[in-house]
Order: structure tokens, then sequence, then C-alpha cells
């Protein structure tokens, strides 16, 4: 009866360590289709992650390939795309309501910026999230606990640091015929967000729009920064070409040069 109970305990043992290692090899794809079933209902875009390799020992790993797409009726094929997202969270978050991440640096994001109207594609994304939080937050109980399955957020979240460093931005729409070849890779200053979720309840969405809001600001302020500098550069090779055609009015050849040269400066050539 012992050796029975004995065998009995050893399959039991074997079954917990299975399941374990199990978890610990399909972790990454349990985040993947994750994001992939929860980001379309909060976002209302297209959500994709290439893979995911997180430890569930340490906590840390990374996260391939990740792509945001655009709202319907922006030309742009992305919002955001980025090949390398570091991560780190507190493993014994996990299995709790709050899940603490430590820390998100996304490393190199390429964003694509498009204006429509009085709006553009980032800022249209966050007022999905808000309606899909808002909806959250009117629903009755029955209906608030099926929509929380639905989108993951019945679980909350925080995040003691998300950082975005060596970041990119591409125009389109409009704003590529004003700002054309020049519209594409303007600097995104770095950004460094503390503390999300740590002093109120946050679900994943409402974090997920509060990053994006930010990113929105920095993204639109930069655009409009570089529009300065580039109207001025225009101004200044305007006022150049103005000064080569009266200087042409003395010696053509000497006015055609000058004139070629501005131009040329207009477009960073020398």
């Amino acid at each position: 009866m012992k050796k029975i109970i004995l065998i009995g305990s050893g399959v039991v043992v074997a079954a917990i360590i299975a399941m374990i290692v199990l978890v610990v090899l399909n972790l990454g794809d349990l985040i993947k289709a994750a994001v992939e079933k929860y980001g379309p209902p909060i976002t209302k875009t297209e959500v994709r992650l290439g893979s995911a390799d997180i430890s569930i020992l340490s906590g840390s790993g990374s996260l391939e390939n990740f792509f945001l797409g655009n709202p319907q009726g922006f030309s742009m094929p992305s919002a955001l795309e980025c090949g390398t997202i570091r991560v780190s969270v507190e493993t014994d978050s996990l299995t709790t309501d709050t899940i603490v991440i430590n820390e998100i640096y996304v490393d190199g994001p390429v964003v694509s910026y498009e204006k429509k109207g009085s709006t553009d594609n980032f800022q249209t994304i966050v007022n999905n999230i808000n309606k899909t939080v808002a909806g959250e937050r009117k629903a009755d109980k029955a209906a608030e606990d099926k929509t929380a399955t639905e989108t993951g957020s019945e679980k909350k979240i925080v995040i003691n640091d998300f950082i975005v460093k060596n970041g990119k931005i591409n125009v389109g729409g409009s704003l590529l015929k004003v700002f054309g070849d020049k519209g594409m890779g303007i600097a995104l200053p770095d950004i460094h967000l503390k503390d999300i979720g740590k002093d109120k309840e946050t679900t994943p969405a409402e974090a997920f729009s509060q990053i994006l809001a930010e990113m929105t600001g920095d993204v639109s302020g930069s655009v409009t920064q570089f529009g300065k500098e580039l109207q001025k550069q225009l101004g200044k090779a305007v006022e150049g070409a103005g000064k080569a055609l009266e200087d042409a009015a003395k010696g053509a050849g000497e006015g055609a040069d000058s004139v070629g040269g501005a131009i040329k400066g207009l477009f960073g050539s020398d």
C-alpha cells in the first residue's frame, strides 16, 4: 500500500513538473496569443506580435516584431512597428489581480504619423481605446465581466518604467505632400514614463491609452518643430534665389550658378 502511495505521489509530482515545464516553454506563445486576441478589440486596429520570449523564472525577455495597425480611413499601413521590445516583469505578480511590470524598453520604433482633418491616426487610436474603457465602466456587472473577458481588462497593471529610445517618425497623407522625402526618418525624442497605474487601479487598456496619448504629443510636437525648421530652410532658399535673380541682372552666368546652389541647399545638397 505504501509503495502504491509513493508511486502515486511520484506521478503527481511528475505531472506538476511537466505542467511547469509546459508553461515555461509556451509562455511566449501565450503572450503572443493574448496580444493578438485582446489588442484589436481595444484599439479597433490590427495588432500583431511576431514572437515573445519571456522567462517565467526571471521575468525578463523580449517581444519581437510588434505591429500596431492604422485605424480605418488612414492610408499608411501601420501606426507603429518595432523590432524589439524588452520587458521585465515581477513574476510573483503574474498570479495576482495586478501584474507589475518593472520595465518596458522600446528600442528603435518606427512611427507612422498621419493627419486627417482635425485629428491624426494616434489620436484616433487613443479615442478608440477610451471608448472601450468607457463602455466597460458603464456596463452592468454581468456585461462588465463579459467585456473584461473579451479585452483582458479584468487584470490591473502597474508599469514602473516605460522607455522609448532611438525612434523615428515617417509622415504620410497630406503631410507627405508638404514634407516630401524629408518627412521620412524624423527623430522621435526619447520618452520615459514612470509609475503608470501606481496611484490608482489601471487596466491594460487605460495604460495603453496613457502611453499612446503621451506619444501622440511627442510625435506631433516633433513633426511641428521639424516643419518650422523646414520652413526656415525654405525661407532662406527663397531669399537666396531672390538674391541670385538680382545678381542675374548683372551677370547671367554667375546668377544661374547661384540659383542652382540655392535650390540644392533647399534639399540638403551641396
